[in-house]
């Protein structure tokens, strides 16, 4: 299976395309700037990091981003079992990692308690780079919800305007047929007029 494309239709959709490149500059940033630390040689004790940044476009109008914890994948029932539980049909060779994603809940940040198990070195690294990205997920998030508006106002437009022009052209028949019969009866344009005003 190919990868997912964002969808590029509208202004919106641009934008929204801008913040997930810029998430995914930022998981990149976030990489350089830890990695940077770790292997400082100013730094007095070995130093590892578990979490990392996940961004995915999960469907072509949708984009993520997830920290996500390294699983070391070992000779062990208990490993495999956790591999597998993970990646279902996923080869994982021995001495390898896979990432488990952490769940965020319903807010746009993910609490600092995600972080407590980090090195302090890195720590204060991995909150300020989820600051950004929080800022990032409640923009997608404001933008994704003007675009469903801006559809439904769309959809609710068209529906008015084509049952207006439907009327319209039923009162122009009816006007059409009263000329070409030389009939000066309005009841037919009175009933129509009263079919219109329960529509409304």
């Amino acid at each position: 299976m190919g990868q997912i494309e964002l969808t590029r239709e509208t202004a919106l959709d641009e934008q929204y395309a801008q913040m997930h490149e810029t998430a995914m500059n930022i998981a990149a940033a976030y990489l350089v700037s830890i990695s940077a630390v770790i292997r400082s040689p100013a730094t007095e004790r070995t130093l590892h990091t578990h979490l990392l940044i996940s961004v995915r476009v999960r469907t072509p109008g949708s984009w993520t981003a997830t920290w996500c914890k390294k699983v070391s994948v070992l000779e062990t029932s208990e490993s495999k079992r956790t591999v597998a539980g993970l990646r279902k049909n996923a080869q994982a060779p021995s001495g390898r990692y896979i990432t488990r994603e952490l769940p965020k809940g319903s807010r746009d940040r993910y609490p600092s308690s995600t972080f407590q198990a980090l090195p302090v070195e890195v720590r204060d690294i991995a909150i300020h780079y989820e600051g950004l990205l929080a800022k990032l997920r409640r923009a997608a998030h404001d933008n994704r919800a003007m675009k469903k508006a801006e559809l439904y106002c769309k959809g609710r437009g068209a529906k008015a305007v084509a049952e207006c022009n439907a009327a319209l052209a039923e009162l122009r028949q009816v006007l059409a047929d009263l000329d070409s019969s030389g009939l000066r009866d309005l009841q037919p344009l009175t009933d129509l007029v009263s079919r219109v005003r329960e529509c409304i």
